[in-house]
Order: structure tokens, then sequence, then C-alpha cells
């Protein structure tokens, strides 16, 4: 396929604005290509995601603002001389060098290169332009940023219609085609294409959660397109799905996308959950206060992962699917103190873990996560939760009890912990068993069916015998140990890649009042990762800094960051210099166009940010605000529906309106906690996420009110 017809494919997306339209014009553009160029699949996924490769692998294309406007004077010299201002002045206009092109070749300031004629052989494949742009990635070292300009103005040159010229500029100046979609978007398409054209959408469905299963226990376009290839001769769609369902699996070296627990507010809401699910019985595991890794080891030797000391190959990845290198802390402390203890039955292995610094002394005192951050900080213990996938065999369809059984079998640490059944007695403490540098989690399983009576209600769940006062006593060891709380997980239920369910529980000791909150909005079970994107300039002694910032969630559907609150406690005077330093070099001419903010004069910012860093925030509150876009396309439809009723994941709330976005949500009382470095901006906490929280408040029975932004509130 061409890139013009794959460009006026976007066209087509933009201009409808829907997720079910995207689908469909993706599908139809697969199904042609996979019937005249099935190779050049993979590569159109990886640029209608705007993406040169899986996110493992770290390949990146970007150039600064000013940067670009050169590689657009370049390829358009055959319409004269045009001058870098006009070019730069265009792109102000919208924070935009697609569009900024497309209104310069409207104006005939600029000509295309070369006019749309039918000779092929003289267009652009998606092979070239996608090939191109890898070799744009790999240029470092003294005069790459010439060296991208001088390919990138050559493949604009090329450009022979409007569209082509506009999406590629996009891809080549921001590695965003802001067109919607995203990589659930896609594979959801790509599964479409590989059903009958003529399917209804109830035999789609289990056909589709199977291809995206697939793809979330091995996120590679290549080897999602491989596996789909088998399927074509199956004669209905019901055994596509078995041989997909029986033939996904996790792959040694690369990353699964991690599974997610959804956080609450009270015990009451964890005993009520957990009675839902079979056997009833959850284990409460300590939450510690460190970065999730995912560890991949293997006795043969595998593509991309690195041998250690002891022999076998090993990966080491972050929560969000970045590879950890192997001149990295982590990945020292594994190989050094991990890897050792694998018992000899074990070939191949994926476990997840968290790894906590520790003190450097006899206390091995558990330290927060900032001090795991430190560069100089080397002492640390990884603690092991999960087991994924061992000696060829994918155990995430397995319940937790057994893939926690299959973990505990294939390591043997030094100091092991052992899972207490026995009522109202937690495990010892770090503090009592140290933990030297690797371990299983300290946890302790409860039986939730203790009480059948439904009606239940929280002062009866208080008493001494029940579910939720075994688990106030968990908890509260749990704290004592220096952890952030606990993940309840429910015992007979699956692992599910990329999603965030009510199959794990995540509760905080800092986010249970003593008694409901009764005021506008809700208390936050959890504190939230948000994404910088704007700042405002400092006053008085902040005034050489940037003294608070706009923050903003993210939709992983739309790729759009909704902005939620602006910030400017809990930073120290150190915190706000490094900080201003260091993102007064992403600084940017105008609001980037895949922002969602308010117009509303007094939270106008005076610098806007690209996004590339997320921030760990406390709030008290979320509230409805008309300043803030956060949650809006959810709490502005019709009907929204109540949490009861919505499926376990992220994305539980699947009804979007395009109705006029009156109010959306916004923080009271945000504290800035940390940076997070272990995640991408794109991993940044859900807009729907968000939504659900505000939405759950409300089968709470929390009072909510609309703040009215035009007066202060006493």
């Amino acid at each position: 396929m061409l890139f013009r017809d794959l460009a006026a494919t976007f066209r087509r997306i933009q201009l409808k604005n829907s997720r079910d339209a995207s689908i469909s014009e993706l599908s139809n553009a697969f199904r042609t290509i996979r019937d005249n160029q099935p190779t050049q699949l993979p590569k159109a996924m990886y640029l209608m995601t705007s993406q040169l490769a899986p996110t493992h692998e770290g390949v990146e294309l970007r150039f600064r603002d000013k940067a670009f406007a050169p590689v657009v004077q370049t390829a358009f010299a055959n319409a004269g001389h045009v001058d870098i201002p006009t070019i730069f002045d265009a792109y102000k206009k919208s924070g935009d060098y697609g569009t900024a092109v497309e209104d310069l070749l409207k104006q005939a300031i600029l000509t295309l290169p070369r006019a749309f004629d039918d000779d092929s052989s003289a267009s652009m494949t998606i092979d070239v332009v996608y090939d191109q742009l890898r070799e744009m990635a790999t240029q470092a070292g003294t005069g790459s940023t010439q060296r991208k300009q001088d390919i990138a103005a050559a493949l604009l040159a090329r450009a022979s219609t409007v569209d082509e010229a506009l999406f590629l500029t996009r891809l080549l100046a921001h590695q965003n085609l802001r067109i919607g979609v995203g990589s659930k978007s896609v594979v959801m398409a790509l599964a479409h294409s590989f059903a009958d054209a003529d399917a209804d959408k109830p035999s789609l469905q289990p056909w589709v959660a199977s291809v995206a299963a697939a793809y979330s226990q091995r996120p590679i376009f290549e080897d999602l397109v491989e596996t789909l290839g088998h399927v074509l001769a199956l004669p209905s769609l019901d055994a596509k799905a078995g041989y997909i369902r029986a033939n996904a699996a996790p792959k040694p070296g690369t990353p699964v996308q991690t599974m997610l627990g959804y956080p609450v507010s009270t015990l009451h809401q964890i005993t009520q959950r957990m009675r839902k699910y079979a056997g009833g019985v959850a284990a409460c595991e300590y939450k510690y206060d460190g970065a999730r890794l995912q560890i991949h080891v293997s006795k043969r030797t595998v593509s991309h992962m690195t041998p250690t000391n002891e022999g076998p190959d090993l990966a080491v990845f972050s929560r969000n699917c970045e590879r950890i290198p192997a001149d990295h802390k982590y990945f020292d402390t594994i190989s050094t103190h991990v890897v050792p203890y694998m018992n000899a039955h074990v070939e191949s292995i994926i476990v997840e873990g968290e790894m906590v610094a520790v003190a450097d002394d006899q206390t091995q005192q558990l330290l927060p996560f900032q001090t795991l951050q430190t560069n100089g900080h080397t002492a640390m213990c990884l603690f092991a939760f999960d087991c994924l996938y061992l000696n060829g065999t994918s155990l995430v369809h397995r319940p937790f009890q057994d893939r926690r059984a299959a973990l505990h079998a294939a390591f043997t640490p030094p100091s092991t912990s052992t899972t207490s059944t026995l009522p109202g007695q937690p495990p010892r403490s770090p503090r009592q068993q140290l933990p030297q540098r690797f371990q299983f989690v300290q946890s302790q399983d409860v039986s939730f069916s203790l009480h059948e009576d439904p009606d239940t209600d929280e002062n009866e769940d208080l008493l001494s015998n029940s579910p939720a006062k075994l688990l106030q006593n968990v908890l509260q060891a749990a704290v004592d140990a220096d952890c952030e709380g606990l993940m309840v997980k429910a015992l007979d239920e699956p692992y599910k890649p990329g999603c965030r369910t009510h199959t794990w529980l995540k509760v905080k000791r800092d986010y249970l009042p003593a008694t409901p909150c009764m005021a506008s909005g809700m208390f936050l079970p959890d504190s939230l990762d948000l994404v910088p994107i704007a700042a405002f300039r400092g006053k008085g002694r902040r005034a050489h800094v940037f003294g608070s910032f706009l923050l903003a969630c993210y939709d992983p559907t739309t790729q759009l960051f909704h902005t939620v609150g602006k910030v400017g406690s809990g930073f120290t005077d150190v915190d706000l210099a490094a900080i201003s330093k260091r993102l007064e070099d992403t600084v940017v001419a105008v609001k980037p166009l895949e922002y969602d903010a308010s117009e509303v004069k007094s939270i106008q910012p005076d610098v806007w940010f690209e996004p590339t860093e997320v921030w760990e925030i406390r709030a008290a509150q979320l509230t409805k605000s008309v300043k803030y876009t956060a949650g809006s396309t959810y709490l502005n439809a019709p009907s929204p529906p109540p949490p009861s009723t919505t499926s376990n994941t992220s994305c539980s709330i699947t009804s979007r309106t395009d109705a006029h976005k009156s109010c959306g949500l916004g923080l009271r009382f945000p504290r800035f906690l940390a940076v997070r470095r272990d995640k991408a901006v794109v991993q940044a906490t859900s807009d729907d996420q968000l939504a659900s929280l505000y939405l759950d408040s409300q089968t709470n029975n929390l009072s909510m009110t609309i703040i009215n932004d035009d007066h202060k509130r006493h």
C-alpha cells in the first residue's frame, strides 16, 4: 500500500471523530494490506499508533520545536525561498507542524514538491516511510540532528498530496498522528480485519477479546500478525478464538503488560467485593513502596536477553514495559541475588516483584521509594509476588493460588516467607525477618465468606471474628512494617494483562478516614499519577522558578491529556529549582493539540510543556469543576452507567458522548509527592479511571456538589 492511501484513511478518521468509524476505516485498510502486501501489516500498525517499535525497544523520534522548521524549508524548496520565521509562525498558531504545512499549502505559500500522479514507482510505500523513520531514530552522536533533518526533508519532499504531507509531517515532527487512535483500537481493528466483514457484534466480541488478550501477553505487532495468519483458513470465529487462546503465550525477553489493582477507601468495600468471587478467599499481601519489575530468566539463549555470571539469560522490565539496562542497579541486584536462588527444575520463567530500598545496616529497614531512586543507594530487596510463565507454559490463565505456588516452588530465597492462614495472626514483619536481598512478599490468606449475610453493614464488619477485622489486623501489621498498605487478591482469579481489575484491590492506610467523608466529592483511596503539562511563574520567593503546575490525566483511547488540577504544594525549594530547570527544556511555543484544557481565563498557564514526566499526587477529593476537563466525556453522558454494572477493567466505562463538556473533575488540596520515573506518560492515571472513582463515590452515598468557579468558597 502507498503511504498516500494510508494518509487518506487517516484523514477520514480525523473527520469522522468516532471510535466505531475509526475501527471500520482501519480494518478496511488492514484487509487491503493483508490481501496484497501482508508483510506491511506490522509496519502499518506501528505507523497508525505513532510508534516505530514495541515499547520495550525504546525507539523514539522527536525534533525540538525550532529544529523542524529547516526541514520544511528544505523539503519545499521548489516553492522558492520561504523563510524559517514564516514557517515557525504558522506552527505557533496551532502547535502542530502538520497543520502548519497544510495551511501553508492551502495559502500557496508552499507547493507540493511532487504533484499527485499515478506512477506508483515514484510514490512512497508504507515500507519506505517506516524504514526511513527507523533510520532517523538510529542517528546519534555528533551531527545527528543534521542527519535526521536531511533524511526527514528528503522523505517529505516525496509527498504528493496534502494529506500525505500533513500526516508525514506529524510523524516526523511529533511522532503523533493526532487522530485519536491508540494501540487498543488498532488491535481491535486488526481482529475485525481477520473476521468476516458481515460478522455481527455478539459473535465478534469473544474473537476480539481473544486477540486483545494475545497482544497483552506479548505486545509485539509482528508476533500478533504472525499468529493471526494461522487462523484465516479456520471455519468460524469460535474456532479462530479457540486457536488464539490456545496458542497465545508470553515469551521470555518480551514484557507482558502488567495487571493493575483497583484502589478502595474502606475495608467494607474489600469484603463486599471479595465475596463475589469463587471461594471467597483472598491473599492479603503487603504493598511495598518500591519499583515494580518483571523478571525474565531463561537457561536457553534468547535474543534481547543478557547472559549473567550464573549462566541463564536475563531481562528486566519496568511496569511500563521499558527495558532495564544491564548496567542498572536493579539488574545487578537481580542477577546477583535472585537468579542464583532459582531451583534446578526451572528452565525459563517470568516473575513479577517489587524492588524496595532497604537500610544498608543491620536493621535492614524498608525505605521509601524516593530512596530507591537515589543513584548512590544500592541496598535493596526484591519481593516476588507472581509467576506468569514457567518452562514454556503460560500461567496467566491459571488462578492466583496456582501461580503463587509455582513461584514458591521455583525459588528458594535465603529468607523465605510463608503464608499464614491462622485467623488474626499476620505474618512476621520485615523487621522481625530480615529481607536480605530477595524474598517472597509477606502475605496472609483471609476468607471473606465467613458471613453470608449480604446486608452486613460496616460496623458489623468490624466484629472480632469478621473478615474485615482480620483484614484490619493485617493492614496494621503492614503499616507497622513500613509498607504502604495491602494488595488484596482473589485466589481463584486469573492474571489479566493490561487490565485494572477488581480482583486485585489496593488499600493504603493513609486513605482510610475514621468516619465517612460527607463533603463535596470523595475521599481519594489512592494517590494519582498525573502529568505536568504547563506551569505558572512563581511570585515572591518563587519568582525565579515555576510556582505551580497544571496537571493532566491521560485517555489512551483518544490519546488526549485532560486537565484535572493545579498543584503548588509539596515542593521544597530544591525540588522547584530542579523541576523548573528540567522542564524549562521541554517548553513549547503553544498548547499542543493533544491537550484538552479549559479556556477559563483564571487557569491559563504561563508556559506549556511537552508531556515528559509522571508525578505522584495526593489529593483529598475529586469534585466537579468547570475549570478542568478530566472525565467530562463520561460525567456529561446522558446516563452514565453505575460502577456496579461495569466490567472489571480500567476501561469499564465504555459509553462516550460528544455532548457539550459542561463540567469535568478537579482535585481538592493536591500535593506533590514524587516524580514517578518508573512510569511513562501514557501510564498516567486514565480519564475513565478518574470518572470511575467519582462515580463509585455516588454508590457510597457521598454527597457531591458542583463548584461555582465564579465565586470564592468559604
